[in-house]
């Protein structure tokens, strides 16, 4: 077996309101609308896909609520996306170096309160000698 995708799915209050804010504020392309009426879609970003489903609020329990995360972000250029975002999302820590374990993070709660942490490696890779 081989893995080849992964994406976090979440249960959304309001459909709408979640793409807009994972299209404008974060920067996610404009996804379809599945559902008469609308109730799922799956902006993406990069090649990586986050699954929206409109459910009632009893469904929507996200990790963040307790301070956890749901969904982590491997990225590059953490400074500036914070600075694109900063004044538009709830920003709840960062950017912040973790020297445990060499990330850079940014911690952001989404309308449901999904933490979403995107995080940058403090040493960047170097390609082996040759």
């Amino acid at each position: 077996m081989k893995v080849i995708e992964s994406a976090p799915h979440f249960f959304v209050t309001d459909i709408h309101r979640s793409v807009r804010f994972y299209v404008d504020v974060l920067g996610f392309a404009e996804p379809e609308l599945w559902g008469d009426p609308p109730g799922f879609a799956m902006p993406h970003r990069d090649g990586f896909i986050v699954m929206l489903n409109q459910a009632s609020a009893d469904h929507v329990n996200p990790n963040g609520r307790r301070n956890g995360w749901d969904a982590y972000f491997w990225c590059q250029g953490v400074d500036a996306f914070y600075e694109s975002i900063r004044n538009r999302a709830e920003i709840v820590h960062g950017p912040e170096d973790r020297a445990l374990y060499g990330m850079r993070e940014i911690g952001v709660r989404d309308p449901d309160g999904y933490m979403l942490v995107f995080a940058e490696d403090l040493q960047p890779a170097t390609a082996p000698d040759a």
